[in-house]
């Protein structure tokens, strides 16, 4: 339990303001998805291929290849958070989250009958679009359902994301 809630945190500037960032542990699920993904059906296709000389999976091959890389590359890699802003650094990329309205915790029970729209629940991090009757619609960017958030941002689009609890008990603890 204490290894799936592992995260790490350090301080980084990014244009004049001081940044906390933190990297989540992936969970068990992730886990076992992931290496399941990338080691066993792989090698599934290069079985089928010399023992039956199935031609499609020689094809279809590469195409998996590819598309491991691109969930590889988009997937949450660190959360740089500040009052006002967050940023969820992919491998390749990121995303900036600003003018934000609200942040909340959630716990994975909040997630009890999400539709997945599109992404994935599972392949290096739950990463796509969903949607349920508690949240509404929501774009999820997390590598595990420890900790999580949902932020509002003033145009009304909320994202799910990886977020430290104890940044709210904080918050809590000075507003009083």
């Amino acid at each position: 339990m204490v290894g799936r809630r592992r995260r790490k945190q350090k301080m980084r500037t990014h244009n004049k303001n001081t940044l906390m960032i933190y990297k989540f542990s992936r969970d068990t699920k992730v886990i076992l998805v992931s290496a399941f993904s990338v080691v066993a059906i792989p090698i599934i296709l290069c079985v089928s291929w010399f023992v039956e000389r199935d031609v499609e999976a020689l094809f279809v091959l590469p195409f998996w290849f590819l598309l491991m890389a691109g969930v590889i590359l988009r997937t949450p890699h660190y959360y740089y958070i500040e009052k006002d802003l967050i940023i969820v650094k992919f491998f390749v990329g990121k995303k900036v989250l600003d003018d934000i309205r609200s942040i909340r915790p959630i716990e994975e029970v909040d997630l009890k009958g999400i539709v997945r729209s599109i992404g994935n629940g599972g392949l290096m991090g739950y990463t796509g679009y969903f949607r349920s009757k508690e949240l509404g619609n929501f774009q999820m960017l997390a590598v595990n359902k420890h900790e999580l958030a949902l932020v509002t941002l003033n145009n009304g689009k909320q994202y799910v994301i990886n977020y430290p609890h104890e940044l709210f008990e904080n918050k809590l603890s000075n507003s009083k």
